[in-house]
């Protein structure tokens, strides 16, 4: 599930602030990265940061309340394709609008994808979706489906249905192979802690079972991030997790996802090439979910595509695979 990066950068407190920011400018992220746009929209302002020349393949975070930071450089191979890579934070992550009058939900990042679109001036995007990505995605796809030129599912949720998957194998996960930690987290809940409460969250978190739920091969795990942002505008918002997912979200979907649900006859008519890339060993985003998704659209229309050494992180475990797969799909289609 989410993983809350909670580590800040304290310059505030450090007693030589001014070395350590000579040190940063040192390096500087090339550009965009942190040097991109905003955009009015309904609750303040959203921001991207565009690379490359041709049609917006826009990035859509995970989470749900991720930035989108994680995707620095990971999609430059299309480039050279005639791609441009949008990297985009949506109402409440990153470098957007945080604060909002009402609760976070999908279809906030539906309306904002199109802001952006009209932004970018462009007919239509492609949509790469990661994790939870994949959700405001394929809503997106199904509002305005002649605005969607390829839609990519990226290790992919679909629905809330697929997101409380995403939650069982997690508990499946603990309680099977990490008894001992799952009687920890057992024994919080006795005490009528919600699994959304700082006790259970701190508990909850363990590298030992990030690195099986997410990865193949966990030495990989150094170069998941080509950048690193150094800027605490790019961390992630709890509040948009607990909106979407609710108060006891390692156990039950309740937020706002609880209601966004796909079945096969809202794809009646889809006609959006599709690409299903999943790691065949991840246990967030099983295979198991990316085959319920597949089956939901039109025959021909999707291409699903198991990556047999790769848990969450497609990209950064079979990276040459993962190029090849994405780059065939997009230029073969056009």
């Amino acid at each position: 599930m989410f993983k809350a990066f909670l580590i800040t950068l304290s310059l505030l407190l450090c007693l030589n602030c001014s070395a350590l920011l000579a040190k940063t400018n040192e390096n500087p992220l090339p550009k965009p990265y942190g040097q991109g746009t905003y955009i009015k929209s309904k609750f303040g302002q959203i921001y991207f940061e565009a690379d490359g020349e041709g049609t917006p393949v826009v990035m859509l975070n995970g989470g749900p309340g991720a930035a989108r930071t994680i995707f620095w450089g990971a999609l430059d191979f299309l480039k050279p394709h005639g791609f441009q890579i949008i990297y985009f934070d949506e109402t409440g992550v990153g470098r957007a609008t945080r604060k909002i009058p009402e609760k976070f939900s999908p279809t906030i990042t539906v309306e904002d994808i199109e802001t952006l679109r009209k932004h970018l001036n462009v007919p239509k995007l492609v949509l790469a979706g990661h994790s939870y990505g994949g959700i405001p995605a394929v809503q997106y796809a199904l509002t305005y489906p002649d605005r969607v030129e390829n839609l990519i599912m990226l290790s992919a949720s679909a629905d809330g249905v697929s997101q409380q998957m995403n939650v069982d194998a997690a508990k499946y996960l603990r309680k099977t192979f990490f008894p001992q930690k799952w009687e920890q987290l057992e024994s919080i809940r006795a005490k009528g802690l919600l699994t959304s409460s700082p006790e259970y969250m701190k508990a909850f978190y363990n590298r030992e079972i990030g690195n099986m739920s997410d990865w193949y091969d966990p030495s990989k795990r150094s170069g998941l991030r080509k950048y690193r942002s150094r800027d605490k505008r790019d961390g992630s918002n709890l509040n948009v997790y607990f909106d979407m997912a609710g108060l006891d979200p390692e156990v039950k979907i309740s937020g706002t996802l609880k209601n966004v649900v796909i079945d096969e006859t809202m794809f009646k008519n889809f006609n959006i090439p599709t690409l299903i890339i999943n790691g065949r060993k991840d246990w967030k985003t099983t295979p198991e979910m990316a085959y319920r998704f597949y089956k939901m659209l039109p025959k021909g229309t999707a291409t699903l595509k198991f990556l047999e050494h790769t848990g969450h992180w497609t990209w950064a475990e079979q990276p040459e695979e993962f190029a090849e797969t994405l780059t065939q799909f997009l230029t073969t289609k056009r």
